[in-house]
């Protein structure tokens, strides 16, 4: 596929297909806990008939990867756009070394696009999960419109504790350039496939964003997609050892 223009971000090459345009909320969906980004991100571009509108590639921070769909050669990362909303998903997760220019090359972009807030979507690991019926939403908001957007879905509260990993990286990134982002936690396990959890995440993004998206097909197949998602979250789990995600499951050095 050609793209219309290549644009150089950071190190990154970002192929246009086609401009994202009304893009109000960009829902970033990589590879982590419970893999609830990654499958919060595909029910939501299957459900919205999106289209991938952007290819981003890099010769030295990605692996040599080319992912083949229906015959056609794709970009490992893609940004998927549908209504208001954009969908960045990855078939790999990215190595640790070349996330923070991934992330800063993403934030600059969401800004480049005019993009209203940044949505992150991730699991929080909880060891007790399998007793949990519905698991729980968690929020962590930077700029006062996600801070507000937070507060409508009446999250359950983080006292303490430690965020490791892309969507860490991304929050800070995303303070320092001042542009809104709400991450989005929902309990799910630590180490496998967590669709439950990300109908969680799905559900909580139709309320932000005003477009709903049923769950009901994703609830359906949960059992499919945990096998299928196997081996990504046999590979993600690699990558948080490497970053130091374990910090997650003990409480910071701060008191009061």
């Amino acid at each position: 596929m050609t793209g219309i223009y290549e644009e150089e971000i950071n190190g990154f090459s970002y192929y246009i297909f086609e401009e994202p345009r009304d893009l109000e909320y960009l829902l970033v969906a990589l590879p982590d806990v419970g893999l609830v980004g990654s499958i919060a991100g595909l029910h939501l571009i299957r459900e919205l008939g999106m289209k991938d509108v952007v290819g981003i590639d890099s010769y030295t921070a990605l692996p040599p990867v080319v992912v083949i769909h229906k015959g056609e050669a794709k970009h490992p990362i893609r940004l998927y756009t549908g209504k208001c909303i954009g969908v960045l998903v990855t078939d790999v997760p990215i190595i640790p070394a070349a996330l923070p220019m991934f992330v800063q090359s993403l934030v600059q972009f969401a800004k480049m696009s005019k993009v209203k807030m940044i949505l992150s979507i991730t699991g929080l690991g909880t060891p007790k999960r399998i007793e949990v019926e519905k698991p729980r939403l968690y929020a962590l908001a930077v700029g006062r419109e996600a801070e507000i957007e937070a507060g409508r879905l009446n999250p359950a509260k983080i006292e303490n504790g430690m965020l490791v990993g892309p969507y860490a990286l991304l929050l800070k990134e995303a303070l320092r350039r001042r542009v809104p982002n709400l991450v989005l936690m929902v309990e799910s396990f630590i180490d496998l496939p967590d669709p439950e959890a990300a109908a969680v995440a799905v559900e909580s993004i139709s309320k932000i964003t005003g477009v709903d998206v049923n769950v009901s097909r994703l609830l359906e197949e949960a059992e499919k997609l945990k096998l299928r998602l196997k081996d990504l979250m046999k590979e993600t789990r690699n990558v948080m050892a490497k970053m130091g995600k374990t910090y997650e499951y003990r409480p910071p050095l701060i008191y009061t």
